[in-house]
């Protein structure tokens, strides 16, 4: 039997302990998500995560997911660009050997919170993600030769494992619709485990899932969503994703 590992998630407030309950079943008895034609859906991005293998991705990751599943089918624009931010950043930082790269996502976090040289952090990190678009065609046409590299980078103070956190989801938060602050109060608290980790690519992740989230970050990305659609549909197609993977790289480098 493949196991799919189902996760409910459920905090009373923004500084509760999170209630987890998991239940493995049999993924034949689970209906997969259905293409509903849309250009950001849960489909896209439930479907991106099968890129990887799984092996890193602990409770609080998966939970990450789920969340980013029901944020790609909100109606808004804005909350569909910060779903897609998110999945191609949490896939990059899943997607290589490389647990501790996480300085660019500390810097842009950091800047948002003192309020000085956001733009440019943004922009580096917008950098970041087109290198993460990289990853994920990797991941789609030879895992292996992603798979295989591995170490730390960066020279930051603990390799961005530490950064303004709290900061960082009172402005994510303070963002977001009454409609969507639920799920958005959701992530903050998987994010809150994975930043708090012993494990760094727990903390990695964690970074990657709050710096998507920057608003300065998320209009970027909010005017390369197009591109970054298309992309991640080629590379889930499971087809040659090069020439949709540069169109999305000059889309968060112009």
């Amino acid at each position: 039997m493949l196991p799919l590992v189902l996760v409910l998630f459920a905090a009373s407030s923004a500084l509760a302990a999170p209630s987890v309950s998991v239940t493995t079943s049999n993924i034949n008895d689970i209906a997969p998500l259905l293409d509903n034609g849309a250009l950001v859906s849960s489909y896209l991005t439930d479907r991106a995560f099968e890129l990887i293998d799984g092996g890193d991705t602990n409770i609080y990751i998966l939970t990450l997911q789920q969340i980013l599943n029901d944020l790609a089918n909100q109606p808004d624009p804005r909350t569909q660009a910060v779903a897609l931010a998110q999945t191609i950043s949490v896939l990059g930082a899943l997607g290589t050997g490389f647990t501790g790269f996480s300085c660019d996502a500390a810097a842009v976090i950091n800047a948002a919170a003192s309020g000085n040289g956001e733009a440019a952090a943004a922009r580096a990190y917008a950098s970041r993600l087109a290198s993460y678009v990289d990853v994920i065609a990797k991941l789609a046409v030879n895992p292996n030769s992603v798979r295989n590299t591995f170490g730390l980078e960066g020279s930051c103070p603990g390799y961005g494992r530490v950064y303004r956190f709290e900061d960082a989801w009172e402005i994510i938060l303070n963002n977001a619709s009454p409609y969507t602050v639920g799920l958005f109060n959701e992530e903050y608290c998987a994010a809150k485990r994975l930043y708090q980790a012993f494990n760094v690519r727990s903390n990695a992740v964690g970074a990657a899932a709050t710096a998507a989230a920057m608003p300065s970050v998320v209009n970027i990305v909010q005017n390369a969503v197009g591109p970054l659609s298309n992309f991640l549909r080629a590379a889930i197609s499971g087809g040659n994703c090069s020439a949709a993977a540069a169109t999305a790289r000059a889309a968060l480098l112009r």
